[in-house]
């Protein structure tokens, strides 16, 4: 529609009569039928005729403009209720697209009908009163992400979700976009991949030049951000790292013991190393093989 034909349907819908409006302009047709019933000296039948067809035509065309407005104004409602205009946003995790839902967008995983998370933007008060609503597990303000983010861990405890991560990306003051993820859903590395390679339209990334690491849900071993799950299963877990190399893959081994403590290096055989947390309740034997991470757990202390 162009905007001067735009500009002129605008004026026109402004032509909708009041209530009072309306009584009047019945009153005056009605007594205009009188007064032509009663007005034979002055009319021949014909005439008369005449002048009911019209008011009967008049009748029909207000009722057709007054349903068309109607009609017309309950289209843009619904319009306006099912496009909310959501900034728009990448990110390097190809397989996961998103379809508008009520109140923003559902987040879905190519070939799998399951809907894995959701998007929506938030006032910082809608935040905190969601916040405080959920069993929070895990609060952490993430470090060199490209955007100020805020990270939560809600433990869900439903049959197909253990954990749900909460990500709010600051838009402007008092103005958030929120991110959920369902885990094990989507697996936790390739949540870290979408929000660590995340652009919004309009608002300038920071871009880190160092390599990234997040733990895994409660876990205590950190990861570096960027892989791709190969086969996760309980005590196994195997990765593809597309930017490893020698230096980056020596600088995480000693990041591991260096970073938050609480790992100490155990022994290092064929390739491979373990560490063992601080508690000794856990060790990891971590493997690489070319761009292949290969991640063991063991529990010593839980042995059935």
């Amino acid at each position: 529609m162009s905007k001067h034909y735009d500009k002129q349907w605008k004026l026109l819908k402004q032509l909708k009569p009041t209530s009072k409006e309306k009584e009047v302009t019945k009153l005056r047709i009605w007594e205009s039928i009188q007064d032509s019933s009663e007005s034979s000296t002055y009319n021949s039948p014909f005439i008369q005729w005449k002048s009911i067809l019209a008011t009967c035509l008049f009748f029909l065309i207000c009722g057709g403009v007054w349903l068309f407005f109607q009609q017309e104004s309950k289209v843009q409602h619904s319009t306006n209720e099912s496009t909310i205009d959501y900034p728009q946003f990448t990110w390097k995790l190809n397989d996961v697209y998103n379809k508008k839902s009520k109140g923003g967008l559902a987040l879905f995983q190519k070939n799998n009908s399951v809907q894995v998370g959701t998007v929506n933007e938030v006032t910082e008060e809608e935040m905190k009163i969601l916040i405080h609503s959920l069993s929070i597990s895990v609060e952490k303000k993430l470090e060199h992400f490209p955007y100020p983010t805020l990270m939560y861990i809600e433990h869900v405890k439903m049959p197909d979700v253990a954990i749900r991560y909460h990500f709010f990306i600051t838009l402007q003051e008092g103005k958030y976009l929120h991110f959920s993820f369902d885990s094990p859903k989507l697996e936790h590395a390739d949540i870290f991949t979408a929000i660590s390679t995340l652009q919004i339209k309009g608002i300038k990334p920071y871009i880190h030049n160092t390599q990234l690491y997040v733990t895994h849900g409660y876990g205590k071993m950190i990861y570096p951000v960027g892989l791709q799950p190969i086969s996760i299963s309980a005590n196994k877990e195997v990765y593809h790292w597309e930017n490893v190399s020698s230096e980056s893959y020596n600088s995480y081994l000693i990041k591991i013991t260096e970073g938050m403590g609480n790992w100490k290096k155990k022994s290092t055989k064929k390739g491979s190393h373990s560490f063992v947390s601080r508690d000794g309740n856990e060790i990891v034997t971590i493997t690489k093989k070319e761009k292949t991470l290969t991640y063991e757990y063991f529990y010593p202390n839980y042995n059935d």
